[in-house]
């Protein structure tokens, strides 16, 4: 089985990218932001290395660019270093002093929530996960995590104890063209996690839409709707200029119904081809309201979060669709 949550990418040569997205929110609600360690390589088989900064609060990014020698990332364990930095399941640690601005401090997380993978299920993907030549994969890597720590960002104290945290990654030569993405894990009715994406997928010269959900709230309640095991979406639509969208997933254990809004973002890179020069916008506090129904109609989760991450990248302004997909 494939530890997606490792560097897959020690003998790749040209346009590939490999990335950690590590997603802190504070106690008090008052500090959100996303950390981006990675590396790319563009199509003449040059490397570099990175780390990408998002303050919700203010919609301010950092993009720190670091020589490829800087990087060091293991196959065979979740440990990233770039220059003075650590990434991995414990915890992080930040030195960053660039042009760009600065990042330092160290966070280590604990009461960690591993997203569950076993011989059925490898990851969030599936079996596509395990399928060769695809565009992009994505991992889960913590649905959920206790943070202690501070960081200081460009001088601004920022306090994280007590908050809590995420984790996923994505490699392979490029984002989608076109896709969502959602992830909440504080709702007002307590915690849990969602994460949901939709993109159009290029495979051996065709072109499909696929979509995953997940939602948990660690106790009682575990529902995974994706389009390998047979889930449809019933109700589809968003709108990129007013930054909405809203779905309704039908699947063996229920059904889920969602909607989201944007609030703020900041303009991240990501990569085309290896090459870091795409730009999305990311918010993490977008509000997402999620419903959860079981087979017999009863409403077994209703609530909302304002502190979820959310990207629109669609090429219509408007795409709806009520007619079920596979």
């Amino acid at each position: 089985m494939i530890k997606q949550a490792f560097f897959q990418g020690k003998n790749k040569r040209r346009r590939y990218f490999e990335g950690w997205y590590f997603k802190c929110i504070s106690a008090d609600r008052k500090h959100a932001i996303a950390i981006i360690p990675g590396m790319a390589i563009d199509p003449q088989g040059e490397k570099q290395a990175f780390i990408q900064v998002i303050n919700a609060v203010n919609g301010k990014t950092w993009y720190h660019h670091f020589s490829y020698s800087e990087f060091k990332a293991r196959s065979n364990r979740f440990d990233v270093e770039i220059e003075n930095n650590s990434f991995n399941a414990e915890g992080l640690s930040l030195n960053v002093e660039t042009r760009e601005g600065s990042i330092k401090g160290r966070l280590t997380f604990e009461q960690i929530h591993p997203f569950p993978r076993g011989a059925k299920h490898p990851g969030i993907m599936g079996p596509f996960g395990i399928i060769p030549f695809m565009e992009c994969y994505h991992a889960i890597i913590h649905l959920y995590h206790e943070i202690k720590g501070v960081i200081e960002l460009d001088g601004e104290i920022l306090d994280f104890n007590g908050g809590v945290g995420y984790i996923e990654k994505d490699y392979g030569r490029s984002f989608p063209k076109t896709y969502l993405w959602l992830q909440a894990s504080h709702f007002e009715d307590g915690n849990a996690s969602f994460v949901f994406s939709r993109a159009n997928i290029p495979f051996l010269g065709f072109e499909f839409p696929g979509f995953f959900a997940y939602f948990t709230d660690f106790k009682a309640i575990t529902r995974r709707f994706a389009t390998y095991n047979f889930s449809r979406v019933e109700k589809w639509e968003v709108d990129t200029e007013k930054g909405t969208c809203a779905g309704e997933l039908e699947g063996p254990n229920g059904s889920l119904a969602f909607s989201a809004q944007m609030a703020g973002g900041g303009r991240l890179r990501a990569p085309l081809d290896g090459l870091m020069d795409r730009e999305i916008i990311e918010s993490i506090t977008a509000k997402v309201w999620v419903r959860l129904t079981n087979n017999q109609g009863d409403i077994i989760f209703e609530s909302s979060s304002n502190e979820a991450g959310m990207e629109i990248c669609m090429d219509e302004a408007v795409v709806s669709n009520q007619e079920s997909q596979p």
